[in-house]
């Protein structure tokens, strides 16, 4: 099984920030993984 992994990393956006990047980038995508600590 081969496949690509796109990972969004940063402190400067915030989760909102973040959030609506990984939208954009997501909108053709089976599976998103969030993870916030």
């Amino acid at each position: 099984m081969s496949g690509n992994s796109v990972v969004i990393v940063g402190t400067q956006w915030g989760d909102e920030g973040k959030g609506k990047i990984v939208d954009l980038l997501t909108k053709d995508v089976s599976a998103v993984v969030r993870f916030q600590s």
